[in-house]
């Protein structure tokens, strides 16, 4: 099975990662593919920051033009698929996304293989054993293969220098956790 990468510019009504991983299934379901690495990334090459997504899909749709389509209707922005990578001006957050992340560059992955693996406390070595994640990266602090990570429930690692790293941190009764958690701030005073 070949992957196929695909890339798009997501509208602003489909930008927290729930929304973008809804809209990307719902564009390929029934599809003969599914998004198995999904990732966001900045484009940082025009005047104006854009926002990009790249697909790895897990087979050629049965129909691309269709599922190209509604992908692109999910989104809310333009569509390129990897060897036709042209397009306007609209689309340069999608090549730049598609680059980025097929190459290992950046990108900051909402779905990944084995994610769903990996839940609670577990000791690094399994988290790497069990996901996409090629490594654990300690903010001030040494990641060995038995300190104990709390995944909390989210993680959200990225792509650099052409392997899939988590940053985690040093959290509470020893164990490490991810540097990125999912609520980082409390609103309106935590109600």
């Amino acid at each position: 099975m070949t992957a196929r990468w695909w890339a798009g510019v997501p509208g602003d009504d489909v930008r927290p990662d729930a929304h973008l991983l809804a809209a990307v299934d719902r564009a390929l379901a029934g599809s003969g593919a599914a998004a198995e690495l999904v990732c966001t990334s900045v484009d940082r090459s025009a005047a104006a920051l854009g926002t990009g997504v790249a697909v790895r899909l897990t087979a050629e749709p049965t129909d691309p033009v269709a599922t190209r389509t509604a992908l692109a209707g999910a989104l809310g922005g333009p569509v390129v698929v990897d060897g036709d990578l042209g397009g306007d001006e609209a689309a340069a957050p999608a090549v730049a996304a598609l680059r980025t992340v097929r190459d290992g560059l950046g990108g900051r992955c909402v779905r990944f293989p084995g994610q769903d693996a990996v839940t609670g406390r577990l000791p690094a070595a399994e988290l790497l054993a069990a996901t996409a994640i090629d490594e654990l990266v300690g903010v001030g602090v040494a990641v060995t293969p038995d300190a104990v990570v709390d995944t909390l429930g989210f993680l959200r690692p990225q792509f650099a220098g052409g392997r899939l790293t988590l940053m985690v941190e040093q959290a509470a009764g020893g164990v490490l956790q991810p540097f990125e958690v999912q609520f980082p701030h409390e609103c309106c005073g935590g109600h």
